[in-house]
């Protein structure tokens, strides 16, 4: 990703991770936002519209259980007078099956009988069931009913019931001016289909869904622009720290390069020094090296960053050859330090990179593990393949690292305290630099510690093709 500021083009893999987990996190914080008020308007509506419908049921039950009393009496009727036998089929076990409220009230032409006929649902998703006090169905009008009994406990208020998609509403009825159980008329049930509510319902579900991810991404678009803008300023100051340090380490490189020749020539004619002075002049050595290498690592951790992978000059390079060589040069070290250096690697794998960088990364690793690792302990290096990736293995027996620190390690500048510091000063740019130059080739390096048994740090890295 190309960042540009002031026309300057700038390429950071710290810059772009930041980025994208600022956008990361804003959309997620837009999206949790617009979904927990989308959440909010669903269900303020669903329980509106479901109190719609029971209120409605309510109604629908009200109005007809002032006309139970006429039904049961005209249903008696037909079912027991002479001059109506046969009115009312009756059903394989003897018993009268139910009617409709005009087939009831068919026998009447008088105008009273007519309003009374007036069929309260008539809908064909909607429909009403009269029962007697044995709870024995009588009537029924409309054209949707639940193939279930009545409830054994129905109380006084009504109860409401969801049965797949039919909600329904039994009511017990009284008579007149009682409230005695044991004076019930009858029952009344209304149903009524959900599938208009939940189909409703479901399109309203989906119209929020689709605005959240529209107004999500057009919020993910601004907040591109946005990062981008906000981001400016701190990385033209991070460019400007980085031309420093280049500049910096530059400079420093040509005095510290005098000094250290003029100590190697003072050295080199010990009968001109003082015996008091040898022992700080050994100190300035190490001080002057110790600088020429931070400067080194400053130096390169500002190229790596300023300038972009230029894969032009990348050629195939065999690691188990690399890593042998490496092994070669490291070898009379662990030799000096008593640290058996052993490795295991798996031949014919080939990488795509700048061998130079990939010679500093690997040593950077070796130089780590050997500096860590007490006398008697191993220093073990693996190479084998992990699927499109070959996988890097420096394993030791060293002092290991605190879970705490696990997280700082690649850090810059970053050294552990106390166990850690009895061992040789280092920069604290080792492994910085590692981590960089395996992002820098599509890579990634991880670590894997526990105190006292020794750490292992593995580097992925893509196969050529």
């Amino acid at each position: 990703m190309v960042w540009d500021t002031d026309s300057t083009p700038i390429s950071n893999y710290r810059f772009r991770r930041l980025r994208n987990r600022l956008l990361f996190f804003y959309f997620l914080i837009i999206a949790a936002i617009l979904g927990t008020f989308s959440a909010a308007v669903y269900l303020l509506v669903a329980r509106d519209r479901n109190q719609q419908l029971d209120t409605h049921l309510r109604q629908v039950t009200a109005s007809s259980t002032g006309i139970l009393e006429i039904i049961q009496h005209e249903y008696e009727e037909l079912t027991t007078e002479d001059k109506y036998q046969g009115y009312v089929p009756v059903g394989n076990n003897g018993m009268p099956v139910p009617i409709t409220l005009s087939q009831l009230m068919g026998k009447y032409q008088a105008k009273s009988a007519s309003q009374i006929a007036v069929s309260p649902l008539a809908a064909s998703h909607q429909g009403v069931e009269w029962y007697d006090a044995q709870r024995r169905l009588m009537v029924r009008e409309g054209g949707l009913f639940l193939q279930t009994s009545l409830p054994s406990n129905i109380p006084q208020q009504g109860i409401l019931m969801q049965a797949g998609n039919i909600r329904s509403f039994t009511k017990p009825v009284y008579a007149v001016s009682t409230m005695n159980p044991a004076q019930i008329l009858g029952y009344v049930r209304v149903t009524e289909s959900t599938v208009t509510l939940e189909a409703e319902l479901h399109r309203l579900q989906w119209s929020l869904i689709v605005g959240v991810v529209t107004v999500s991404g057009l919020a993910a678009l601004g907040g591109i622009w946005l990062t981008r803008e906000s981001l400016k300023p701190v990385v033209q100051s991070f460019d400007q720290l980085k031309q420093f340090t280049s500049d910096a380490s530059h400079e420093l490189r040509n005095p510290l390069t005098v000094i250290r020749a003029s100590i190697a020539v003072m050295q080199s004619h010990p009968e001109r020094i003082h015996p008091a002075d040898m022992e700080k002049l050994i100190s300035m050595a190490s001080a002057s090296a110790q600088m020429s290498r931070l400067v080194d690592d400053l130096l390169l951790l500002a190229r790596l960053d300023r300038q972009a992978p230029d894969q032009s000059g990348w050629r195939r390079i065999a690691l188990d050859e690399l890593l042998e060589d490496l092994m070669d040069l490291c070898r009379d070290r662990a030799e000096q330090s008593q640290i058996s250096l052993k490795f295991q690697l798996v031949p014919g794998m080939e990488v795509s990179g700048d061998a130079s960088q990939l010679q500093q990364l690997f040593m950077n690793l070796l130089t780590n593990a050997l500096q860590y690792t007490p006398s008697g302990g191993t220093v073990m290096v693996s190479l084998q393949r992990m699927g499109t990736h070959a996988l890097v293995t420096v394993q030791d027996t060293g002092i290991g690292i605190a879970p705490e620190h696990l997280l700082h390690i690649f850090d810059r500048f970053w050294r552990a305290d106390q166990a850690r510091s009895r061992y040789e000063a280092g920069s604290g740019l080792g492994l910085a630099i590692a981590k960089t130059i395996a992002q820098r080739h599509q890579g990634d390096i991880t670590v894997q510690s526990e105190l006292g048994e020794g750490s292992r740090f593995y580097v992925k890295l893509p196969l050529a093709g």
